[in-house]
C-alpha cells in the first residue's frame, strides 16, 4: 500500500532552510518596521519634553499672575526682566515683566500685568505669555 506523497515535499525537493535572498529581504523589512518606530518613540519623548515645559511655565505663570492680583496696593507701572537663579525650580527659565495703565474704554483705566515666560527649546525658544488685568490705586 503506497501513501501520496504530500505536494509540499515533491514541491520542494531537498532544499531545507533559507535563501540569502530570503533573509536579506527579512532583514530589510524588519529594518524599515524598526526605523518607523524609532521615529514615532523619538517623536513622543520631544512633544512629552516641550509639553512638561510648557505646563510647568502655566503653572508658574498662574501662580505668579495670582499673587500680583491680589497685591495691595496695586502694583506700579515697570518694566522688569531676569532668569532665574540656580537651584530655582524654574532654572533655565527667562522672564519679563511689565506692568502697563491702559484705557479699553473712554474713563476706564486698568493696570495690566503681562508676565512672560521662554526658555530654549532644541534651536529655538519657546514664549508663553499671560496677562492680569487689576485697577489701578486711585
Amino acid at each position: 500500500m503506497n501513501r501520496p506523497v504530500p505536494v509540499f515535499r515533491v514541491l520542494r525537493g531537498r532544499r531545507r532552510g533559507f535563501t540569502l535572498l530570503e533573509v536579506l529581504i527579512a532583514l530589510s523589512v524588519l529594518s524599515v518596521c524598526l526605523m518607523a518606530i524609532y521615529q514615532g518613540y523619538s517623536t513622543t519623548l520631544a512633544v512629552t519634553a516641550s509639553s512638561r515645559k510648557l505646563w510647568k511655565a502655566i503653572v508658574y505663570g498662574s501662580n505668579e499672575l495670582a499673587r500680583w492680583e491680589r497685591m495691595t496696593p496695586p502694583p506700579e507701572v515697570s518694566v522688569a526682566q531676569g532668569e532665574f537663579p540656580p537651584g530655582s525650580p524654574m532654572v533655565g527659565y527667562a522672564w519679563h515683566r511689565e506692568i502697563t495703565d491702559l484705557e479699553p474704554l473712554p474713563s476706564v483705566r486698568v493696570r495690566r500685568v503681562q508676565l512672560e515666560l521662554s526658555w530654549p527649546f532644541g534651536t529655538s525658544r519657546q514664549i508663553y505669555r499671560a496677562n492680569v488685568y487689576v485697577l489701578p490705586s486711585r
